[in-house]
């Protein structure tokens, strides 16, 4: 496809795919340019939330994605040394959504989903092992230079999406800061079959702890029957092998659950963790997405969730342009809608998840740990809580912004 007539998207993560998945269903004919030879399967995102599941629902794939995930009803904010503080209901926003839950399913089965939905539609390529190394514009048209099997090939579009993740290479030749801090402990992520179901644990969990909080949630796994996720912080002065070892791995494991036996691991990863934001959206005919616009840590399992609200809105108003002669003044309202929920919600609410699961004051814990049991006694309390939590309130925040 070497029209110029098209939009070139960078990255075939999920929200690459899912910006493609709608251009296609709006019939715009796109380039999706991927580096990596295959859909990587490394654990990252898992969570799904509300009103995600109603964007997919216009693609006719939430039923899908049903199919492969788990519907969660409920999760757990616990302290590590008392146990369950709160047990939260998602059944109290059936009022708002249509799909009242959390389906837990892992970002690279989202893509393989999108991937094999894709195929039913045409006038698009998806190239992988072609990766984006320069791009220039002019009032007219977008130029990528991309490295390939068969060397440097130039691409030519009217627009180009960045998703491609938080060390955009697209980013990088946009007039535009990326802002922000980084945690200085990096996260652990152990992947466990033990079966935490059995001894009390929801599908997700938030347990708070002034000296090691963890995350632990539960996803499909390779073979869909069932994986465990544990997330830890870590000491910024251990190295990763000292961290990877297998004797601290345990240790960390059986101090936040002691049993008999050791903890089989399949599975185990460190990341750096970062709270960012683009100073811009929009460079002319480029565009961010997802991770390369805004990036945060994972606590509330939003980030995926994001990107994925970012390009529904932007491809509804890129067919708008590209269909009904709308103004590309359309990709400045993006802008200001995704980035300003993304300030006010996104790294607010993700720093806040984290603050609360590490907050050292007993007297600030208890307080908050009665804040919560008092929200989940309280339905009234509980919707508006988890109308925020479920990031259905940035969905409309968003929408106000004109």
């Amino acid at each position: 496809m070497m029209d110029d007539n098209r939009i070139l998207i960078a990255g075939a993560g999920p929200v690459g795919y899912a910006a493609a998945l709608n251009l296609a269903h709006y019939g715009i004919p796109f380039t999706l340019l991927e580096g990596d030879a295959t859909i990587l399967d490394d654990p990252r995102a898992g969570t799904i939330h509300p009103p995600t599941l109603e964007m997919f629902a216009r693609l006719a794939l939430t039923g899908t994605l049903n199919d492969h995930g788990y519907i969660v009803r409920n999760y757990h904010y616990r302290d590590r040394k008392t146990g369950l503080v709160a047990n939260f209901n998602l059944g109290v926003l059936s009022n708002d959504t249509p799909y009242p839950y959390r389906l837990m399913l892992e970002q690279h089965k989202v893509s393989s989903i999108i991937d094999n939905a894709l195929k039913n539609y045409k006038n698009h390529e998806i190239l992988r092992k072609h990766r984006v190394t320069e791009v220039e514009q002019d009032n007219h048209i977008v130029v990528v230079k991309v490295e390939t099997p068969n060397g440097p090939t130039i691409f030519r579009g009217r627009y180009l999406i960045g998703c491609d993740g938080g060390r955009s290479q697209v980013r990088k030749f946009m007039n535009v800061n990326f802002e922000g801090f980084t945690f200085p402990e990096r996260f652990l992520v152990v992947t466990t079959p033990y079966d935490f179901e059995k001894v009390g644990y929801a599908f997700t969990n938030y347990v708070s702890d002034p000296e090691e909080w963890c995350a632990l949630f539960k996803v499909p796994g390779l073979d869909e029957k069932g994986i465990w996720r544990v997330v830890f912080p870590t000491n910024p002065d251990l190295t990763k092998e000292e961290i990877f070892d297998d004797q601290n791995i345990e240790a960390r494991l059986q101090g936040f659950h002691p049993k008999s036996n050791s903890f089989p691991v399949v599975h185990r990863n460190l990341y750096e963790v970062h709270q960012r934001v683009a100073s811009c959206y929009r460079d002319d005919r480029i565009l961010l997405a997802g991770d390369a616009a805004h990036i945060n840590n994972p606590l509330g399992g939003m980030g995926m969730n994001f990107g994925f609200h970012d390009v529904f809105n932007l491809t509804e108003k890129l067919a708008a342009i590209w269909f009904k002669n709308g103004d590309e003044k359309l990709l400045d309202l993006y802008d200001r809608q995704r980035r300003t929920v993304a300030e006010e919600y996104l790294q607010r609410q993700t720093i806040e998840n984290k603050k609360n699961l590490e907050n050292k004051n007993p007297e600030a814990r208890k307080k908050f740990h009665g804040e919560l049991r008092e929200i989940v006694a309280d339905p009234d309390k509980a919707r508006t809580y988890l109308r925020r939590a479920a990031m259905i309130e940035g969905i409309e925040r968003a929408a106000a912004i004109i």
